[in-house]
C-alpha cells in the first residue's frame, strides 16, 4: 500500500476550498515543500540536512562562541549572490561543519539560487574521479560529468576537504576545478578537518591537500577557524 504524505490533498497535490458554496482547487502548500526537497536532492544535500537552517545552530553552552562565524554565515546568504569570496570553515571533528555548509546552501536554495548549487564530499570525489594508478578502470564520462558540474556550478560547497591524500591524477583533476572557477570568480565553500598549523600529531591542510591547491584556496576562500565540543556528542546529551 502506498503511503499518503500530505493529509491535506492526499498526494494530489491539489487542495479543495471553498468559496461563497462553490468549491475551488488550488495549489496545496506540500507542492512548494515537495519542490524544494526536489532542489536540495539535485544540488546533491544530504537528506538529512535538507531544511537545515542557521537560526537552528543555537545550542545552548555548545554555539556561544560561535556566533560571529553563524552571523557571518547568515550575512553570507543575505548577500549571495552579490558576494565577493567564498569561506572555508576550519574546525574539529563533530563540530557542524557539514550543518552550517547544508544550511547554507539550502537557505540559498530557498531563496530561488537552485539550479546552480552542488554540494559535494571530498570522499565522493575521490570514489568518483576513480584514485588507482592505472587510468584503464576509469569511467571517463562520469568523471567528466562530475568535473563539468563542480566546475560549473555557481555555488560549489565542497565539505571534508582533505579526508583522503590525493595521489597526482586527483591533485590535477582538484586544481584544474579550483582554478578554473577561480580566474571566472565562481563561489566556492569548504569544510575540513584539518587546520593550515599543526598541533603536532595531524597533519596541517596543506600537507593533505598540497601545495598549489591550498594556495589557490588561499586567494578564492576567507579562513574560519571552529574550536569546540563535538556537537553530535553535545546533542545526544542534552
Amino acid at each position: 500500500m502506498t503511503q499518503v504524505t500530505c493529509g491535506i490533498c492526499n498526494d494530489s497535490g491539489w487542495e479543495k476550498t471553498e468559496k461563497e458554496g462553490k468549491e475551488f482547487l488550488r495549489k496545496c502548500k506540500c507542492q512548494g515543500l515537495n519542490s524544494f526537497v526536489r532542489r536540495c536532492r539535485a544540488a546533491n544535500i544530504p537528506d538529512l540536512f535538507i531544511g537545515a537552517k542557521l537560526n537552528d545552530f543555537q545550542l545552548k553552552g555548545h554555539t556561544e562562541h560561535l556566533k560571529p562565524v553563524i552571523r557571518d554565515m547568515k550575512n553570507f546568504v543575505s548577500q549571495y549572490p552579490g558576494v565577493q569570496e567564498g569561506i572555508i570553515l576550519h574546525g574539529v571533528v563533530g563540530i557542524g561543519k557539514t550543518r552550517i555548509l547544508a544550511s547554507i546552501a539550502s537557505e540559498i536554495i530557498k531563496k530561488g539560487h537552485s539550479l546552480d548549487v552542488f554540494y559535494i564530499d571530498w570522499n565522493d570525489i575521490f570514489r568518483d574521479l576513480d584514485a588507482r594508478d592505472s587510468n584503464n578502470f576509469r569511467d571517463y564520462p562520469v568523471i567528466n560529468e562530475l568535473l563539468n558540474r563542480m566546475k560549473n556550478a555557481s555555488l560549489l560547497l565542497i565539505d571534508e576537504l582533505g579526508s583522503v591524500e590525493l595521489n597526482q591524477w586527483i591533485h590535477n583533476n582538484i586544481y584544474h576545478v579550483l582554478n578554473y572557477r577561480y580566474n571566472i570568480k565562481k563561489i566556492t565553500l569548504f569544510a575540513t578537518n584539518y587546520f593550515d598549523e599543526t598541533d603536532g600529531e595531524r597533519p596541517t591542510l596543506t600537507q593533505r591537500i598540497g601545495d598549489r591547491v591550498r594556495s589557490r584556496i588561499y586567494e578564492m576562500a576567507k579562513p574560519y577557524h571552529m574550536n569546540g565540543l563535538d556537537y553530535r556528542k553535545y546533542a545526544a546529551h542534552l
